[in-house]
């Protein structure tokens, strides 16, 4: 009876591991997003020309939600 205690405790610390490691890689996403979008919006103009954007593009892009791929 012991071995299934312990085994249970086990596994939610891992399970409880695993969502604390999601919520970390997810709020990781979340600024990484908001930071390039930001970034991309800031470019000088002739430089969405080089690396192959137009306004509209760059536009859509840097407007949408942090949240959003």
């Amino acid at each position: 009876m012991e071995n299934i205690t312990k085994n249970c405790e086990r596994a939610l610390l891992t399970t409880q591991q695993n969502w604390i490691q999601l919520i970390f890689s997810k709020l990781y996403l979340w600024k990484r997003n908001h930071r390039t979008r930001r970034h991309l919006r800031e470019l000088p103009e002739h430089l969405w020309n080089d690396i192959g954007l137009e306004k509209h593009e760059v536009l859509k892009e840097s407007h949408k939600p942090f949240w959003r791929p």
